[in-house]
């Protein structure tokens, strides 16, 4: 199972990454995303 959250440069999206981790998610991939801010990353997490 996977699922993805962009954590954005202001810190957005942390907090849920946190909550993921804590519930038993684990990082597959971390990609910088090519959206507003070159500072945004796109986070893939597995189960």
């Amino acid at each position: 199972m996977q699922t993805s959250l962009i954590i954005e440069s202001n810190g957005s999206g942390k907090e849920k990454l946190e909550d993921l981790l804590r519930d038993g998610w684990t990082v597959h991939s971390v990609t910088a995303n090519h959206g507003k801010s070159y500072n945004d990353f796109l986070v893939i997490l597995q189960k």
